[in-house]
């Protein structure tokens, strides 16, 4: 149970290897039975994973190409396949999604060409096509409402676990004396999918959900809102905080941008206070307030990011060496591998700088204007056509995802690291309900909260 109570970034501490087993052999079984029941139960483990545990849970057979994470992916990827073939439909392909598979497959080429089949060079080509594969799956598995309901329901079941674990790994540490925030800081249940459930929530009625079962949502909820303070993220906090105002203006719904701002001041507050009550010996407050400190002045700002910074300007420079338009290729120079990020800086951290790095100027339209143009586009449609469905709600969660992702692009958020499941499944369920059976507009009126 070491990976529950430490902190698996730094010990590297993966799952038991039974865990590995298990999936595996509960996965296959569901392949052959129930292959939609295969493809919830991969969305449920990914989204209540430690996502760093499972980068370390590995077979001894196989080694660092495939991991517990890369077994749910085959999971999710062979339900598609099985329903496919027993059902005889046909896969659907996006072309928005055939335009990010050639931008992948031509860096995926440049890598191969100029680098070989080494280790490093296999596992930054299989990164890189995690959120496209993720995305064709759950657009064929996701497409009328029960399996919208059904997607919501396992995704924030998913969510709510990773943050009850979150809770425990904190408990844990609240035995210990902190000098600083990093003693409590992990950000291994970030990748849940929970924080889009999240800020959907402040837009979506629940006028129709009364006693226990509100109650409990509140509670999951507040859960999961817990779970993203402790990462002690500060640009996942911004945002947050950013895609809250911009959503309104998306759906043009007249929501008023005070009464957010107060439900998320009412809620911080709260959650804040069950903190102090549930971790007496860890003061959130004050580690919030410490994370925050470095936006105060520039100087301050200045040294929290000034490894982000190097990196920048590290990903700049390789990529106005490499290609302007196409990149460098999935994977970075052979001398960067590795590399001292004292003297590189931290790659990856910029997004911007990391699409340009990889793929150059076509990576940027693409995954940064395009990708989310045309993404937001189908989201807003859905949204309004099928509300207050959920089709509607899974679409209210994809639209939360996409801004967050485009508003955090000076951040580490990218969508060509292996940390993009969830990501690529909310993208993939959203154009699913967009591409399948055209279901009775619901016409019913419900207030907003």
């Amino acid at each position: 149970m070491e990976w529950l109570y430490t902190n698996v970034q730094f010990t590297n501490v993966g799952y038991p290897l039974g865990l590995f087993y298990v999936v595996a052999v509960v996965g296959l079984a569901l392949l052959f039975v129930r292959p939609y029941w295969a493809f919830l139960f991969a969305v449920f483990c990914l989204a209540a994973r430690n996502y760093h545990a499972a980068v370390f849970t590995r077979t001894p057979f196989a080694g660092p190409y495939l991991n517990l994470n890369d077994l749910l992916e085959w999971i999710a990827i062979f339900a598609m396949l099985m329903e496919s073939f027993r059902y005889r439909r046909k896969m659907w392909t996006p072309g928005i999604l055939l335009l990010l598979f050639g931008l992948v497959i031509i860096g995926d080429l440049q890598s191969l060409f100029k680098y070989g089949f080494a280790e490093n060079v296999l596992r930054r080509i299989w990164s890189t096509a995690i959120f496209p594969i993720m995305f064709l799956v759950a657009a064929n598995m996701v497409f009328d409402e029960g399996r919208a309901r059904r997607f919501y329901w396992v995704l924030f079941a998913g969510a709510v676990l990773a943050a009850i674990q979150h809770m425990f790994f904190a408990r844990c540490q609240s035995t210990h004396v902190f000098g600083s925030y990093m003693g409590i800081r992990t950000i291994s249940y970030l990748y849940s999918g929970g924080i889009y459930l999240l800020v959907a929530a402040f837009y979506w009625p629940l006028k129709e959900t009364k006693g226990f079962k509100l109650a409990g949502y509140y509670i999951a909820m507040g859960l999961i809102f817990l779970s993203f303070l402790f990462s002690l993220t500060r640009t996942v906090w911004v945002s947050t905080v950013l895609t809250l105002l911009v959503i309104p203006f998306v759906i043009r719904r007249s929501l008023f941008l005070s009464k957010t701002l107060a439900k998320l001041a009412a809620y911080t507050a709260v959650v804040l206070l069950v903190a102090t009550v549930l971790f007496p010996k860890i003061s959130l407050p004050k580690l919030v307030h410490e994370r925050v400190e470095s936006f105060a002045t520039e100087e301050a700002f200045s040294e929290s990011y000034m490894t982000r910074e190097e990196g920048f300007r590290t990903e700049l420079n390789i990529w106005l060496r490499g290609s302007i338009v196409l990149g460098t290729g999935a994977s970075l120079p052979l001398r960067y591998v590795g590399a001292d990020p004292f003297e590189t800086g931290a790659l990856g951290h910029v997004g911007l700088a990391t699409y340009l790095s990889h793929y150059g100027i076509a990576g940027v339209l693409i995954y940064l204007i395009v990708l989310p143009l045309v993404s937001i586009k189908v989201s807003k449609i859905c949204y309004l056509s099928y509300f207050p469905s959920y089709k509607s709600r899974v679409s209210l969660v994809t639209l939360a995802c996409i801004l967050m992702g485009v508003l955090a692009c000076l951040s580490s958020e990218h969508y060509i690291s292996a940390t993009s499941h969830v990501p690529g499944l909310i993208y993939g369920a959203v154009w699913g309900i967009w591409s399948g059976p055209k279901e009775k507009q619901v016409k019913k009126e419900v207030k907003y909260r």
